[in-house]
């Protein structure tokens, strides 16, 4: 079932995880070294465990926190059953509305944007059609010419199609960019494209997978690069990375301002994240026995992480009233004919002596004898 606490423990859990591919997305020696594939990994996993904000109350071991927790979920714990289903309720409601705004709101974006393309595609000169012939013949890309853009890209998960301008290089130069795109197509690469955006669109709510949406795909891209350049020598490297600073520099992608989103061949997001792509591409001394023991490390860990999430809750705990405690921490205390008696007054009124309390009762009462088991003494 889904309940506040495990959405909250949904969160506690799983934002660590988020935070952890924020550091290490900019450690260029643990890239060079691991690869980038054990940083989709954790996003993936840490996505995924979002998606399933459940509770198994039969078999979970629940973490009790008396202070800070229990301080800012008191009011909550003291509501009604009822209640608490109608704020679960109003928090899944609310965030499944966030998310419809948010498709229809991207969704036009994308629209919008192929619309454009469509009206501004013309045929080219055959050349780039008969090099993506040359790298695999039975390839279904299909190639489309548009000056609306100047770095070529690829779109279409069931009908691929590669969008560029007749670009002004030489048959090898659009061969590296045509490659490139190819390898895309074959690491399946716009459906981990379309996973990340599906997310982003999800947990509108959360900052981190905003923050992480383009380190993400600069990893994709990054991954790209290296998978092409193993099929190549090392000499013809520097070639693709020549291309590739080309084409970044040829123009600025105008798309930008129509707002589409997917994989470019040489989309600049930052300074810095470029630098690292190349830097990437150029290390030659990769090992990918241990790159693979470690995603494969990553991977069994990360399972067993979200296993034990769900095996695990966060729940807020509350001590006994103070009064409550109060009496439990009392002596025993006696009462016989020393400290509990009724004592009969001169002018006829009684006083009902109980340990350190008095009381004044009526004379019908002692006489119709409720009060037969207490001894009666006459006044001094």
């Amino acid at each position: 079932m889904i309940s506040l606490y495990s959405l909250i423990w949904t969160v506690l859990v799983s934002c660590p995880l988020l935070l952890l591919i924020v550091v290490l997305r900019r450690r260029a020696a643990c890239l060079m070294k691991y690869g980038v594939t054990f940083i989709c990994i954790l996003y993936g996993f840490c996505a995924i465990r979002m998606l399933i904000p459940i509770e198994v109350p039969v078999f979970q071991k629940v973490i009790c926190d008396p202070h800070l927790y229990s301080h800012l979920m008191r009011d909550y714990a003291l509501l009604d059953k009822v209640v608490k289903y109608k704020i679960v309720a109003i928090i899944i409601i609310s965030w499944i509305v966030g998310s419809i705004i948010a498709t229809v709101y991207y969704s036009s974006k994308i629209i919008k944007s192929f619309i454009q393309l469509q009206k501004t595609c013309y045929e080219g000169d055959g050349r780039a059609e008969q090099i993506l012939k040359e790298i695999d013949p039975n390839s279904k890309i299909r190639i489309r010419y548009t000056d609306l853009v100047l770095t070529p890209f690829m779109v279409g998960m069931f009908k691929p199609t590669i969008y560029m301008t007749e670009v002004d290089c030489d048959d090898k130069e659009l061969k590296y960019i045509l490659m490139h795109e190819y390898t895309h197509w074959k690491r399946k690469d716009h459906w981990k494209q379309a996973f990340v955006y599906i997310m982003r669109i999800i947990f509108w709510w959360n900052p981190l997978f905003y923050f992480l949406n383009k380190d993400i795909r600069l990893m994709i891209e990054m991954g790209c690069d290296k998978t092409m350049l193993r099929s190549y020598p090392e000499r013809y490297s520097l070639g693709y990375l020549k291309t590739l600073c080309f084409v970044a520099k040829s123009g600025v992608d105008k798309l930008d301002d129509v707002g589409i989103s997917t994989l470019k061949f040489a989309k600049v997001d930052s300074q810095s994240g470029f630098k690292r792509r190349l830097y990437y591409a150029m290390d030659f001394k990769e090992n990918l026995k241990v790159q693979k023991r470690v995603n494969i490390f990553v991977f069994c860990v990360c399972f067993i992480w979200m296993l034990s999430s769900y095996y695990f809750i966060l729940q807020p705990t509350y001590s006994p009233d103070e009064e409550i405690q109060t009496l439990e921490n009392q002596k025993d205390q006696i009462f016989d004919g020393r400290n509990t008696y009724i004592e009969k007054r001169k002018d006829g009124s009684y006083i009902l002596y109980f340990g350190p309390t008095t009381q004044i009762i009526s004379k019908e009462d002692v006489e119709n004898g409720f009060y037969d088991l207490y001894p009666i003494i006459n006044e001094k």
